[in-house]
């Protein structure tokens, strides 16, 4: 009830706002990494993304998706508040050998929530401008929690049936910066996560854990209409926990109020996912 109520009160304040403010003026971003650039646009993402053998606390082989819808607005010329909703995960795992109960068999995976994303708060300041300094910087810092349980097929005996990520807090903060090149317009982030509180999340066990949270992006010069773009994102403690992805993406804009992202995810090593796939529509108003 909580997460609908909430949903239906972003949604009324986007509609609301959106007679009020001229979309497009905001310069595409690849899927992950964002840029410094805060903006005019008040904006509504929907996102998609599929993975493939992830390892988690109890758990491996892990595939599946998550979608997720987001909201932001700017405010004040150089401030900007992210809200984002993870609101649905599916997928199958495998019980790792070592687990007391149903070790090595098949379990699904089902939830109204993320695995590592949670319903997040996002405050984010531009400190200078790409065309006034010949580059971008920002910086963001939120927070959040759990939306809902990932329910799975797990048996906790005498119980019921275990969940993954019942409880959690998260929270976050990192630079933002681009700059322009010859061949296109680089952007980089580098945050770091404080998961407060979770439950089996961490391959290496630990319920609160520092995670660095870091992407680059090189968007190319465009083809036509299409921008080609390459992102390499880490999230991990280079030790435990390690998920290391490619993701070559393309990037399609119709007129200045609409961007539709596609893209492949490709493991570079670690207990991230081995492969998978990215999509997201940007709705500007």
């Amino acid at each position: 009830m909580m997460n609908k109520t909430l949903m239906n009160a972003l949604l009324g304040t986007l509609l609301m706002a959106g007679g009020l403010v001229q979309a497009g003026n905001r310069t595409p971003e690849p899927i992950l990494t964002l840029s410094p650039e805060i903006g005019d646009d008040i904006e509504i993402k929907f996102s998609y993304e599929s993975f493939n053998g992830v390892e988690l606390d109890e758990v491996e082989d892990f595939d599946g998706w998550t979608a997720m819808a987001e909201t932001s607005m700017p405010f004040m010329d150089k401030f900007r508040l992210r809200i984002s909703y993870p609101f649905k995960t599916k997928g199958e795992a495998t019980v790792k050998q070592e687990h007391s109960v149903m070790p090595g068999q098949n379990i699904d995976v089902d939830g109204n929530g993320g695995v590592f994303d949670f319903l997040t708060f996002t405050f984010e300041h531009q400190l200078s401008k790409l065309e006034d300094d010949g580059y971008g910087l920002g910086y963001y810092i939120g927070g959040g929690s759990v939306p809902a349980p990932l329910d799975t097929t797990l048996a906790r005996p005498g119980i019921g049936f275990d969940a993954i990520n019942h409880n959690g807090t998260v929270f976050f903060a990192g630079v933002k910066m681009d700059r322009q090149h010859s061949f296109g317009h680089g952007i980089v982030n580098f945050g770091l996560r404080y998961y407060g509180a979770s439950d089996d999340l961490n391959p290496g066990n630990n319920d609160q854990f520092i995670v660095a949270d870091l992407k680059a992006a090189m968007m190319f010069n465009p083809w036509g209409s299409v921008l080609p773009v390459v992102e390499l994102a880490y999230l991990g403690d280079f030790s435990g926990m390690n998920q290391l992805t490619l993701h070559p993406e393309l990037v399609f804009s119709i007129g200045n109020s609409v961007d539709l992202k596609a893209g492949a995810s490709v493991g570079l090593g670690g207990n991230g996912s081995d492969f998978g796939g990215r999509a997201q529509a940007v709705f500007k108003f």
